[in-house]
């Protein structure tokens, strides 16, 4: 049995969902109990993804989620091989489905709305909405490496590194730890 993942599971909003709470980050969905004002979703452009009901409903039931990435807005990428990479800071408004699955309804790229920074939805063509779920992973692994990897792994650690060898004599069994 093969344990690789078929180019076409890459398309469905079901992985999409499954990665996200089963990747990198879980802690980045919360649920929601308003939208954000920077996030102008409306009940028309999500009505095809909520079963029948409505958004305010689900809202209230709790079967609104939200990851902001909001911390990455603002970064500049880097210049590789001349070329400028760009980041991105989406808000990515998910939806708990009945039968358990978490499912993105509604990508916004950038923290700031406009018509420059489009939502995008199930809806739209096939193409700009796996892109904008695409542009949302690389956001998720920005967001790894930057707060939970780098800030709360290796620098939390030298914290305390620092402080054991500037404050515990040599001789301690912690300093030899």
């Amino acid at each position: 049995m093969s344990c690789r993942i078929r180019p076409e599971a890459l398309e469905k909003d079901e992985f999409f969902g499954y990665q996200l709470l089963n990747g990198l980050n879980p802690m980045m969905i919360q649920r929601c109990s308003k939208l954000p004002e920077n996030f102008l979703v409306t009940e028309e452009m999500v009505k095809d993804s909520l079963n029948g009901s409505n958004l305010e409903h689900e809202i209230e039931k709790g079967n609104i989620f939200l990851c902001d990435y909001k911390m990455l807005d603002g970064l500049v990428g880097n210049v590789v091989h001349d070329r400028q990479q760009y980041h991105t800071a989406p808000l990515v408004l998910l939806y708990c489905n009945p039968q358990g699955l978490m499912l993105p309804i509604a990508i916004q790229l950038g923290q700031t709305p406009g018509p420059e920074n489009p939502i995008f939805l199930p809806t739209d063509p096939n193409h700009d909405w796996l892109l904008a779920k695409i542009f949302v992973r690389a956001a998720e692994f920005s967001m790894h490496e930057s707060d939970f990897h780098l800030l709360r792994t290796h620098l939390l650690c030298e914290v305390f590194t620092m402080a054991t060898l500037r404050n515990i004599p040599s001789i301690h069994p912690l300093y030899k730890v």
